[in-house]
């Protein structure tokens, strides 16, 4: 979800080793394994301060399995069944374990996450994985608290998605400047799995870069802007009264004509209302349409923290050949490749939990996913509680939605 100090090699021992069937030959588990999870010289010749939380959701039978490793990240892990796997490691350092593992100083601690995918366990067959990338994520200020994506339904029973809405957040105890904030959205086709293409010169899984199709300017103009702690503002794909007026939807669950801010686009052909809500800066879509709407089945969300100059000075480069529909525009394949270290949150929503092969981040920006696991739901996703200190509410931010993030059936209600 955001700037990061460094990425290390974690090291992985797991054996999966087949069934022993002269002693459990109608066992439906497969064989216990052993898991050892090591960070530089923690979890050999020290022990961690803190255990990993590591959740294995099997996604053949949506079974969900949270294990914890002791102080030296040594778990053994036994009753599982046999499936397609996706892995979420999430663990906490001290300052001190930040220091001595990446040599900066540091005032406070990190979180650590991990992720795999397409993880397959059978029964009767060995399998292998050798190591893993974890990642120390440095947690930013500004953050998505809530986003509704996946639309509503009408009274008649169609469907309506004008009512998206993201919430940004000051997660921290001080005033932020939100004048270099950009909202911005990924290409669906540029995923990290199997469906998505390799840019050229990145790696994959280990992007450096991710590919927006279409930016915002959240705040116009230049007067200086402040988010205050503990403070949220909400962004309206159309700032109406969704809820409130049958020319919108009455059965919609939210109400945004009080909106911070609308992504109206100027054009002079654009026939939709323009609401009162301030109208952000179209930074980047070069085929735009007149609403700005994510598609039901998620998509790559992320904010950003550039100057214009910056942002205008990234490269823009066309999506791979092999992934274009000759029958667009050519200008709808091209795409803002904005280096990841101007990325300050990033949320990668699916369609659902078994489909992380749709994944378009890397785990230096989110090491799980988030979603409603529906379409036309009313519900968004919302991030859970961590804390309250001296009044501020403090959410959860380890980069890793999975872990972050839950569903909420009210939108905006909190």
């Amino acid at each position: 979800m955001k700037k990061y100090f460094v990425i290390i090699l974690l090291s992985i021992g797991i054996a999966f080793q087949a069934c022993r069937q002269d002693e459990n030959p109608d066992s439906q588990f497969v064989d216990p394994f052993e898991i050892h999870l090591v960070y530089s010289m923690l979890g050999e010749s020290q022990a961690f301060t803190y255990p990993f939380q590591i959740t294995l959701v099997n996604n053949t039978d949506q079974f969900t399995y949270t294990r914890t490793t002791d102080l030296w990240g040594k778990i053994s892990l036994e009753g599982l069944m046999p499936g397609e796997y996706t892995v979420n490691i999430v663990g906490e350092f001290t300052a001190e374990e930040v220091e001595l593992v990446t040599g900066e100083t540091t005032q406070k601690g990190a979180s650590v996450v991990g992720f795999l995918s397409g993880i397959t366990l059978k029964i009767g067959m060995a399998n292998y994985i050798n190591n893993i990338e974890l990642s120390i994520i440095n947690a930013g200020a500004i953050i998505f608290k809530e986003l509704y994506y996946a639309g509503s339904r009408t009274p008649s029973n169609g469907t309506y998605r004008n009512d998206n809405f993201y919430s940004v957040y000051n997660n921290s105890l001080d005033p932020v400047s939100i004048n270099n904030l950009y909202i911005g959205m990924v290409e669906n086709f540029g995923g990290i799995g199997a469906t998505g293409p390799l840019w050229p010169g990145e790696e994959p899984g280990n992007y450096a870069h991710v590919y927006l199709k279409h930016a915002w300017k959240v705040v116009p103009g230049t007067e200086p802007v402040f988010l205050q702690p503990g403070q949220t503002i909400v962004i309206a794909t159309m700032a109406a009264p969704h809820n409130k007026d049958m020319k919108y939807n009455l059965n919609s669950p939210v109400d945004l004509s009080n909106a911070d801010y609308e992504a109206y686009c100027t054009d002079p052909k654009n026939t939709y209302p323009d609401f009162a809500a301030p109208n952000m800066t179209l930074a980047f879509w070069p085929d735009y349409a007149f609403l700005w709407r994510m598609g039901v089945f998620g998509q790559g969300m992320v904010l950003i923290e550039a100057t214009p100059e910056e942002f205008e000075g990234f490269s823009v480069v066309p999506l791979p050949e092999t992934f274009q529909d000759p029958f667009e525009n050519e200008e709808y394949w091209l795409c803002k490749q904005v280096p990841l270290s101007y990325v300050i949150d990033a949320v990668d929503l699916i369609q659902n939990a078994t489909v992380t092969n749709t994944k378009r981040f890397p785990p230096t920006l989110d090491a799980g996913f988030a979603t409603v696991s529906g379409t036309y739901l009313s519900a968004s996703v919302i991030r859970k509680l961590k804390t309250v200190f001296d009044g501020i509410t403090i959410y959860q931010d380890t980069n890793n939605s999975t872990e972050d993030f839950e569903i909420n059936n009210a939108p905006l209600s909190k």
